[in-house]
């Protein structure tokens, strides 16, 4: 086999990843189909003790969609999601699509402040939720049903029929909406087609090791695009049985691992880490991928000891569907990068800025409603991911810090932005600059830096000065746990520019 040398990375690759693949016209609902064909009476969800196959699978789809049809949804509308790792999460998904519907995903942990401007942004009229989200959801007026997961599941497959007309989709037909919202805080909706996705869990496939019966594990949330990728797409594609993880916590990993040991399962460092300090004896999992964040090198050793497998590092964000680079699996793989591209990816290295550039079947057409987010978010074609980065002459590729100042925590995206914003709603604080302080695991803490009002000249002599659990408290009530601030620190100014810029690298620099 000849290597091109303007893609030398092409012979790391394993022997089973071809350089270049068919993606047809491929769909998620065509890869979904034919692996139901392939593998009907195959296990395809594990969930807290229970299974469906592939055949149970497809039937519990045809009737969900029906039950969303009868609410009025045809294709071309959004349905939107705010479910945890559940069977309900997966049929909701695939059962959209099946009317040509698009799936809006959304973090079912997430407040009202943070789910008020995604819903009205997007404007979906069905949704299918689980805790809080429901009750928010209902709150909504744009949103004409909600089905409670918990309260209404079965009483709302019931209604559907077994048979259900299915829309005519194509790989240009939207799929999918992820939101990501960069530094600034406003959410903005990735819009990612049947080829966008059809194509990553196809690269993905191909670079997996060959197995006849994969057992996958889906640890990592289906609303963020890393797992549902990764976890369930990829498993649709390979026919794998997928262990579905509602929540990553350590005693229900290690419960799913007993119960169906993976030979595939994608997560992030701090997962990782956590499964091998407190299991030394763990079944054979051939193969690990990592994504999210750093991935240490003792984390890599001491799993591949204890796990008997392959633990590599891969690179993606959400407008790439997401995956773009991983390490091979194989002697070739490299610690501390994050690897060579994926089957008909390009990438290089913006020579002025050292931003990474891609292109690709598997990146985005652009953000819902938002052509100017939309044109800055590419150059020349190709897509800005945000990120400073070299490579090397073999092609591996090294992150060496983040343009965008995004946060990652636990393997979540935390948007400086945003939370800045909730900490400047607070009546004692004058400013605040929300940064991540490197954590030795790989992932971040996120650290509020904050000016006191009662700092500022002309403030009364009483102003009140909160504590660090009340600015928590008043966190806790509008974002996301994770996105909360660990520390609160006083600083008396954040030297902010002549034009009001904020300069977070600065800031760190200060006073972490």
């Amino acid at each position: 086999m000849q290597f091109s040398s303007s893609q030398p990375w092409h012979r790391f690759y394993g022997e089973w990843t071809p350089t270049s693949l068919d993606y047809g016209n491929a769909t998620l609902l065509s890869q979904l189909a034919e692996t139901i064909a392939a593998h009907p009476e195959r296990v395809a969800l594990r969930y807290m003790g229970e299974e469906l196959s592939y055949a149970q699978l497809d039937a519990e789809i045809n009737r969900a969609a029906s039950a969303l049809s009868a609410r009025g949804v045809q294709r071309g509308d959004f349905v939107a999601l705010a479910l945890a790792n559940r069977p309900a999460h997966v049929i909701a998904f695939y059962a959209a699509l099946r009317l040509g519907a698009a799936v809006v995903e959304h973090n079912p942990q997430f407040t009202t402040h943070e789910l008020t401007p995604m819903v009205a942004h997007h404007g979906a009229r069905v949704a299918i939720a689980q805790g809080p989200a429901v009750g928010i959801f209902r709150e909504l007026p744009q949103l004409e049903h909600v089905i409670d997961a918990d309260a209404d599941w079965e009483d709302f497959l019931a209604e559907g029929k077994k048979q259900t007309p299915r829309a005519e989709v194509n790989k240009d037909d939207l799929a999918l909406i992820l939101y990501t919202s960069g530094t600034t805080g406003t959410p903005k909706g990735a819009m990612l087609s049947h080829g966008n996705l059809a194509a990553n869990a196809l690269q993905m496939a191909h670079w997996c090791l060959p197995e006849e019966h994969p057992q996958a594990m889906a640890v990592l949330p289906l609303f963020h695009s890393y797992g549902l990728t990764m976890s369930l797409t990829v498993g649709v594609v390979t026919g794998a049985s997928i262990s579905l993880v509602p929540a990553p916590r350590l005693e229900l990993i290690l419960a799913a691992i007993a119960a169906a040991p993976p030979t595939w399962l994608p997560a992030v460092p701090t997962v990782y880490q956590r499964i091998v300090d407190a299991a030394p004896e763990l079944p054979k999992i051939a193969q690990a991928i990592s994504g999210a964040a750093t991935l240490p090198s003792a984390t890599i050793g001491q799993w591949e000891t204890q796990a008997h497998g392959f633990l590599v590092e891969g690179y993606g964000l959400t407008e790439a569907a997401p995956v773009v680079t991983c390490n091979p699996l194989n002697e070739h793989r490299r610690a501390g990068c994050i690897g060579i591209p994926m089957p008909d990816t390009q990438v290089r290295i913006d020579p002025d800025t050292g931003e990474l550039l891609v292109r690709g079947p598997q990146v985005f057409s652009g953000y819902l409603h938002n052509p100017e987010a939309t044109r800055t978010a590419f150059q020349d074609g190709w897509l800005r991911t945000g990120d400073l980065a070299t490579q090397d002459a073999d092609g591996f590729i090294t992150l060496r810090a983040r343009l965008k100042e995004t946060i990652i925590t636990g393997g979540f995206n935390v948007y400086p932005g945003e939370v800045e914003e909730v900490l400047l709603s607070h009546p004692a604080l004058a400013d605040a600059a929300v940064i991540g302080r490197p954590r030795p695991d790989g992932s971040e803490d996120v650290v509020a830096c904050i000016v006191l009002a009662s700092a500022q000249p002309g403030a009364p002599a009483d102003a009140a000065q909160p504590t660090q659990e009340e600015l928590r408290e008043w966190c806790r009530g509008q974002l996301a746990r994770y996105k909360v601030p660990r520390e609160f620190i006083v600083v008396p100014d954040l030297g902010r520019d002549g034009l009001g810029k904020l300069r977070r690298r600065a800031v760190a620099e200060r006073f972490l």
